[in-house]
Order: C-alpha cells, then sequence, then structure tokens
C-alpha cells in the first residue's frame, strides 16, 4: 500500500494578511512542520501542493511541486485537493495537510496511517469537539472521482465531499493542539 503525502500551501491567506506558509515556528516555516511530520512517517511521494505566484518563495528541494497556473489559483481547498491528487495516480491513499498547522506532529500522522489498514473508508478524517478536519485527514484513491463530480457541479466545499463519501471519523480529545491552525495574525500571536 502506498500512501502520498500533500501539503496544501497555494491559499491567498488573506485573513492573515501575508503568505502564512512562511511564518516560522521553532525556525522552520509553519509548512515544513507538515513536510517534516510527513517525511518522519516514510510516505512517499510528499508534494506541496502551491501556485505560481507563490512558489519562488519555497526553500525546500527534498519535495516534489504541484504548482497551480495563474487561471486554477484560489479556487479553494477542494480544488486544490484534487488538482494535487489527481497528479499521483500510483498512490492507494493521500495524506492531506495544511501548511498552517505548526503544531502538527509525526505521532498524529502515524496514528492517522494505522487506520489505513481498514479499506472499507474513502476517508479517515480527525474529529475534536464536535469539529471535523478535512485538511489532516486521508483520503483513499476511490474519492478522487467523487471530487471531480463535485468540482464538475462548481460545488467547492470539502464537507460536501464528505457527506458523498464512506468516512471514518476519529475522535481526539479539546486538549491536542495539533489541530491549532493560525488564520490570523492574532491567532499567532497567542503562540509565539
Amino acid at each position: 500500500m502506498t500512501i502520498a503525502g500533500i501539503v496544501l500551501a497555494g491559499g491567498k491567506s488573506s485573513r492573515y494578511g501575508k503568505p502564512k506558509m512562511f511564518e516560522t515556528y521553532q525556525n522552520k516555516y509553519f509548512y515544513q512542520h507538515s513536510v517534516e511530520a510527513l517525511k518522519q512517517n516514510s510516505l512517499s511521494p510528499i508534494v506541496i501542493s502551491t501556485n505560481e505566484k507563490l512558489i519562488p518563495s519555497f526553500r525546500q528541494n527534498d519535495v516534489d511541486f504541484i504548482v497551480e497556473k495563474e487561471t486554477e489559483a484560489y479556487q479553494g481547498p477542494l480544488f486544490a485537493m484534487y488538482n494535487a491528487l489527481s497528479k499521483i495516480p500510483h498512490a492507494d491513499w493521500y495524506f492531506v495537510l495544511s501548511c498552517d498547522i505548526p503544531f502538527i506532529t509525526s505521532a498524529f500522522v502515524e496514528k492517522m496511517i494505522c487506520l489505513t489498514e481498514n479499506g472499507q473508508y474513502d476517508a479517515i478524517v480527525p474529529i475534536q469537539s464536535g469539529n471535523i478536519h478535512p485538511l489532516l485527514a486521508l483520503y483513499h484513491h476511490r474519492s478522487l472521482a467523487k471530487m471531480e463530480q463535485l468540482l464538475a457541479k462548481n460545488i467547492r466545499k470539502i464537507r460536501l465531499l464528505l457527506d458523498e463519501i464512506s468516512v471514518l471519523t476519529v475522535p481526539f480529545s479539546a486538549e491536542e493542539e495539533v489541530f491549532i491552525n493560525i488564520n490570523k495574525p492574532q491567532d499567532w500571536r497567542k503562540y509565539e
């Protein structure tokens, strides 16, 4: 079984005011924490999905890049996921992580990967305090067809994808910091 790792790092960061994936925590860019958590679990390939405007700012030469053209950029995470997953055809599973989760750990990734042995699900998604986290989740290759169908209807919400496929939700405690994502500068000031 092959599991690819994908870091989504092509958004506008409009609430943050600048590309938040290049903020630093413990001397690493935010996106590098996601890359490291995937690498420590030997996922292959590991891919950063971004766009033409942001690609010059990345300083990572040990991963692959999928670069959205200007006409494809900023169409939301469902499009970004589909675009990346569809360009890695030989994986059984795809571990998708966002680029704004500096507290992500390899232990979290390992725990989620262990659940892929049960092949009946199309997605394995963590849930914490009633909040589902689809950008820290695993998607089976089977889910690509449903993503394509939704995008063809101009449906862009990942939650609507999850309503259409077989999902295993994995509960995590309210204290788990892995799920802290940084959307605004004031969010980050709390943790800096």
